[in-house]
Order: structure tokens, then sequence, then C-alpha cells
């Protein structure tokens, strides 16, 4: 069993993405979040091995391997041998609305997943690489193209996740984000996906849990706050319009909500946006 001795800590964030390149040597470190954080965090292992702890289990990451926790979960990983080191690429990241069917990977236990990405490594590396250096580059270009090259990543570890071909999804779920999609500007509550697809709300509810390892709720106004940002940066509606474009008929929540997913009131946002100060967005 491993016994780390140095936590890993990364300070507060304003932007859609922080990543970098981390190479652990002698000492062994730790990630330790009991309560997890906001955004989702992906790990990819490049050299060494590190670990990972999830429920009840502890498991090795090696080389190739894509470590991904999503937000409000439980996170403990780490350098797993002090006699050689850990080389990987992480990224902390609130994802773009389309990509949250994406983010169904193996579970190691629930939020905590585990991607094997093989020889697809010789892929998935070079966008990683480019993402690191993206962001450290002109402030302009930190917010788009960061997350551009992280979409690639994604776009990648879709083709080779073992269960999300869409096959395995289940269909009443795929059908699920079919009808947020196309409904966004409507009232929708979770009774209404769950009568839609044919099940008990109790059901339903465990079923999404299970395949997107976020509740339905939680992914419907994910999708609108992600859907609201979009608009913030490419129109020049008013706050009150996108509000109710992407479904909230009350400004203030709107604005409420808003501030509590990315850090700042939707004003300053678009503010920051239109000034290309990217990395101070959230």
């Amino acid at each position: 069993m491993v016994q780390p001795q140095t936590e890993i800590t990364p300070a507060p964030h304003s932007s859609p993405i922080i990543c970098g390149l981390l190479r652990q040597g002698e000492d062994l470190s730790r990630g330790f979040r009991p309560t997890g954080t906001k955004d989702w965090l992906l790990i990819t292992t490049l050299g060494g091995t590190g670990y990972v702890r999830a429920g009840q289990g502890e498991w090795i990451i090696g080389v190739g391997d894509l470590l991904l926790i999503a937000p409000d979960t439980a996170q403990e990983y780490g350098h797993f041998d002090e006699n050689s080191s850990w080389i990987n690429i992480w990224a902390h990241f609130r994802p773009r609305s389309h990509w949250l069917n994406w983010l169904n990977w193996p579970q190691l236990a629930r939020g905590v997943m585990l991607l094997r990405g093989g020889s697809r490594l010789r892929e998935i590396e070079p966008e990683l690489r480019r993402m690191t250096d993206i962001a450290v580059g002109p402030l302009r270009l930190r917010l788009d193209a960061a997350m551009n090259a992280l979409e690639r990543v994604l776009i990648i570890c879709d083709d080779i996740n073992p269960i999300h071909d869409r096959s395995t999804l289940d269909r009443r779920i795929k059908k699920a984000l079919e009808i947020v999609g196309e409904r966004l500007a409507k009232p929708l509550a979770v009774e209404d996906l769950s009568k839609a697809v044919g099940l008990s709300r109790s059901r339903f509810s465990v079923l999404f849990s299970e395949q997107l390892s976020m509740s339905p709720q939680s992914y419907i106004e994910a999708a609108r706050l992600a859907r609201a940002a979009q608009m913030l940066h490419s129109s020049s509606w008013p706050v009150a319009q996108i509000a109710e474009e992407v479904g909230f008929p009350n400004a203030y929540y709107f604005s409420t909500r808003f501030r509590r997913h990315f850090g700042m009131p939707p004003s300053v946002y678009r503010s920051l946006v239109e000034r290309g100060q990217a990395n101070n967005i959230h």
C-alpha cells in the first residue's frame, strides 16, 4: 500500500482549463481532495507509474493510461514508486456542453474512471503537449486553442472507449441526452426526461448517474451554462435574453448559477472574453 507524503493542491483557478506537465522523482506525493473539485480532472501518464485509490480499491496507472475524475468526487492519486519517476500531463477543465456524453469511461468507482490508451498514446500525447504549450502562450489564444487540443484528445478517447461506442450506452439515456440538447430553452425537469424514456424517476436517475457519472439535473444545468457561455462569447444579446434562451426565465437566478459555475458573473465573463483575457475566464 502506498504511503504518500506530499499533497498536490493546485491553486484555485478561473480558467476553463488549467494544465501542465508534471515530473515527480524521488519523493512520493499525492493529490488528496476528499470532496473533489468543481471541474473535471484528466491525468495522462507518459512515463513511470502512479496510483489511484477509488472506493475500496487501489490501482496502478502506467504509461498510456488516462485517469478521469468527475466533479465533486473524492480524489486520491499520486506517485507510486519512490525509486522511479512519474511523468504525466494533467488538466483541470470545464467541459463544453457537447463533450458531456463523451465523458463516460470504464469506472473504478463512481466518478473515477480509467481508460487504457495503449498504442493510441502516440496520437494523444502530441495533442496534450500542444495543449500545455498553448496554455502558456499569448492570453487571447488560451481559451479556445487549449480547449480545442483537449477536445481532440477526447475524440480519440471516445474512439477507443470500450463502453462508449454508443451501442453500449443505454438507448434510453441516449434519448434523454438528445432531448436535453433539443430543449435547453424550455422547461425541462428530471421527471419530464424519465417519462419521455419510459422509466420511473428514481430508476432513470440511478441509470443516468451510473452511465454519465453525474445526476440528470447536474447534466441539464451544465449543458445550459455551457451554451450560455458560448452565447456570451459569440453574440451581443443581453444577459437576460441569453438566460431565457438557455432555460433560465429568472435572470438573477441565472447569474447566480453562472457565477457559481464559472467563478464570475456573466457580464464580467463577457467583458473578459471581449478583451481577450482568456486566462481570467472560468
